[in-house]
């Protein structure tokens, strides 16, 4: 394997929130704790050390030692458990919904990402550990939204109900067809036998889905020391009662995030809300499954179930706590409740909505965690290797779109430049004249020479179209050549690490893909790594 790593396009990102954050504009600083870097880390961890208790670490470190014991993991692991009593040691975090077979490749991007900074912030740093942890989204219960993975270009869908129970709880039944299918669509490379042992080891007939998944993930990543939470324990949320008292005292998620979005949108014109603020935001798990609790008159009424006056809601709280599940704006708060984190690595979508939170976690009296964007990464195999060389056009044309990508292979190897650009200014120049002798004739015609001026324009441009098609045709075999290399990095148009599951890639090169990973994937915001197969 080898790899390189090229410039991120701009466009890419999709707003200028996020194009802000990369390059470090102060402009963002109101709406995070500070910028990612050694000597900011280093002051976070100190200020976490003061206000993290005793207590919580004992209380975290009890539920994971609790949540591990029926599964095998690694010394590391196991001393990064324990290493959390300590109050120098500290989290990098990253978090994502449950999926089958981990979903797609940014699953493990993100993981290797959290162990690749943790090991660097470790070789750095006396006087502080950092172990990588992994924040399972257990209690969603969207279950149709993580049903399916993409392997091989084939999806594989898990077709049953739910129950609207929390996607952790769900049982793994009637899972054998999904099983069949994920292992037959592997390619038979070396290392397929391994990545099937690690499929029936995971998924055991009448496990959760959450413990399937910790299985499996666990398996992969253990030997990097990584900590996978599930964080839906009574003894967890037991840390967070304050804060869900505070949401029916107050409605302060409500009011503090209402008024941060407000203002990105001022500071911000292409800002728009991830996730937006409910009157009540955590929900009531019940034996229906995971209901919203609506506040009206006074009451809280929960979907489905029973209504509960100011006094009855905030007995349940103290007495039950794991009846109440933060939704996705509240959960953030809840994680730095529960973790002794310093910094958190999200995708752009997930920092647009962590961004929203910064007054929220002030008014809790909660440090907000360093921001840190996750790495893109992209993964060729030998025979697209060979085709781009052979296409002649460097790998980063061919990360964005398709119409440009093709419009850049016509431009490099058509013996004619269709292009009118040049047209188009004669063509606005004269026209501008002709307007100069019409102002000293007669101004009314001015309505007749924009209406033909336009009618030319448009003449030019269909038949700068028409050219490039019958242009494209004359190098068909070329277009469709790049268009095959495209359709590998995005397919059915969906940037692969955002589509693709890394069964066929662990399949080719085993336990040494995720070592690469884990070795390469940190680098500058603004790059994009691009992993070679090729040996």
């Amino acid at each position: 394997m080898r790899s390189q790593i090229i410039q991120r396009d701009s466009k890419l990102v999709g707003d200028e929130l996020i194009e802000k954050f990369i390059s470090g504009d102060k402009k963002v600083l109101k709406y995070i704790n500070s910028f990612y870097n050694k000597e900011n880390i280093i002051k976070h961890s100190e200020n976490r050390s003061k206000d993290f208790s005793k207590e919580h670490r004992q209380i975290l470190v009890k539920s994971l030692q609790k949540q591990y014991s029926k599964i095998e993991i690694s010394k590391k692991t196991l001393k990064n458990i324990s290493s959390l009593l300590e109050p120098n040691t500290f989290c990098i975090t990253t978090g994502h919904q449950i999926n089958l077979f981990s979903g797609p490749l940014m699953v493990i991007y993100k993981i290797a990402q959290v162990i690749s900074i943790s090991n660097q912030l470790n070789s750095d740093s006396d006087n502080f550990k950092y172990v990588p942890v992994l924040w399972i989204a257990t209690e969603d219960h969207d279950f149709e939204e993580i049903s399916e993975v993409n392997l091989n270009q084939k999806k594989i869908k898990w077709e049953i109900n739910s129950n609207n129970l929390p996607v952790g709880e769900i049982e793994i039944n009637n899972f054998k067809n999904v099983l069949r299918d994920y292992k037959d669509s592997i390619i038979d490379y070396n290392f397929k036998e391994n990545i099937e042992e690690i499929i029936d080891n995971s998924y055991k007939e009448g496990d959760t889905l959450s413990i399937s998944t910790l299985k499996f993930i666990n398996s992969l990543f253990s030997e990097h020391g990584l900590i996978i939470i599930d964080a839906n324990k009574k003894d967890l949320k037991s840390l967070f009662t304050d804060q869900l008292k505070n949401e029916i005292d107050n409605f302060s998620c409500k009011e503090k995030t209402s008024s941060q979005i407000s203002q990105l949108k001022k500071d911000f014109e292409s800002f728009r809300a991830q996730v937006n603020p409910s009157d009540i935001n955590f929900f009531k798990l019940t034996d229906k499954g995971r209901k919203r609790i609506r506040y009206d008159k006074k009451l809280y009424n929960v979907d489905d179930e029973n209504s509960y006056n100011k006094d009855e809601i905030l007995n349940l709280i103290d007495k039950s706590p794991e009846l109440f599940s933060p939704n996705a704006i509240m959960r953030p708060l809840y994680q730095e409740i529960v973790l002794p984190n310093v910094c958190y690595v999200g995708g752009p979508n997930e920092l647009r909505y962590w961004m929203q939170l910064k007054t929220y976690f002030d008014d809790n009296k909660v440090q907000f965690p360093i921001l840190k964007l996750r790495n893109s990464a992209y993964i060729i195999d030998s025979k697209i290797s060979k085709k781009i060389k052979n296409s002649g056009i460097e790998i980063n044309y061919f990360i964005g779109e398709l119409n440009e990508l093709i419009k850049y292979k016509i431009d490099n190897i058509s013996s004619m430049k269709v292009n009118f650009d040049s047209l188009r200014s004669n063509l606005s120049s004269q026209f501008d004249e002709l307007r100069k002798v019409s102002y000293k004739t007669d101004k009314s015609f001015e309505g007749a020479l924009n209406a033909q001026e336009k009618k030319q324009k448009k003449g030019i441009d269909d038949l700068e179209k028409k050219l490039n098609r019958a242009e494209k045709k004359n190098h068909e075999a070329e277009i469709e050549s790049i268009r095959s290399i495209h359709s590998y990095l995005h397919p059915t148009n969906i940037n692969q690490e955002r589509y693709l599951n890394f069964g066929n890639f662990y399949s080719s090169k085993g336990p040494s893909f995720i070592n690469y990973i884990v070795e390469k994937i940190s680098i500058m915001d603004d790059k994009i790594l691009i992993i070679d197969l090729e040996d």
